[in-house]
């Protein structure tokens, strides 16, 4: 570190000043963050050997696209798998339907890499000592259909059912950290931004959904329309210390 030296010295009849005392303490600070500049060089010059070169980036082709970047001063990753683009036909078709009456969910997380041809979507790498702040994005549908429930006596109608819901989370080592809340049966582009600390270790980041549908049709038995994904996308930079 190159010092820096106070500008008023210290002497019988001179004040004390703070400024004095600690303005090489925040100067050093700053240095080992990187912060070097014309009047904070280190003491050796800063030649081409010292500079490390960029490290390749990798490219991921197939039923789910993406691109990892890791850099020298942050990595980039991304994954993507759209109705649009990977395999599929326009943005009204989806790419995968769930039949939340038959089909095998859980009430609680599921994990959108456990159903079929998601099984890569996962945002797997290392990272290194920093932050992680990025954001999902799900293009989704949870029915429009129209059920009549038992309110036969009131002749009253509930559109979709009034306790359908669909809600989506990001996890990043299996620690939730960013939610959509619930939200009712239509047609969205949901967006979750997310930023979290992280150490030198390896992280997996990854989309989960839980719903609910109803109970009380006039049939009797659990109702509720599919729920269909048309595209999702994760993407995180890895800012390093």
């Amino acid at each position: 570190m190159s010092k820096i030296f106070t500008q008023q010295p210290i002497g019988a009849s001179y004040a004390a000043k703070p400024e004095t005392f600690n303005i090489n303490g925040p100067t050093l600070i700053n240095e080992i963050n990187g912060g070097l500049d014309g009047n904070n060089l280190p003491v050796k010059s800063v030649e081409t050997s010292h500079i490390a070169g960029s490290r390749p980036y990798t490219d991921i082709a197939g039923s789910v696209s993406g691109k990892y970047a890791p850099l020298q001063t942050q990595g980039y990753f991304w994954k993507r798998r759209s109705s649009s683009f990977e395999g599929g036909t326009d943005v009204w078709t989806p790419i995968t339907t769930i039949d939340l009456k038959v089909d095998d969910w859980s009430r609680g997380w599921n994990k959108l890499s456990n159903l079929t041809s998601w099984t890569t979507f996962d945002l797997d790498f290392d990272a290194l000592d920093g932050s992680l702040v990025g954001c999902a994005n799900i293009d989704w549908q949870h029915g429009t259909d129209t059920l009549l429930c038992r309110f036969e006596e009131l002749n009253i109608s509930s559109p979709r059912g009034n306790d359908w819901w669909t809600e989506w989370g990001v996890f990043v080592n299996d620690v939730l950290v960013a939610r959509s809340g619930k939200i009712p049966p239509k047609r969205h582009t949901t967006s979750m931004p997310f930023s979290v600390p992280v150490g030198s270790n390896s992280i997996t980041v990854d989309i989960r959904w839980q719903s609910n549908i109803s109970d009380y049709a006039t049939t009797g038995l659990p109702h509720g329309s599919e729920l269909l994904i048309f595209s999702a996308e994760t993407w995180v930079r890895n800012t390093y210390r």
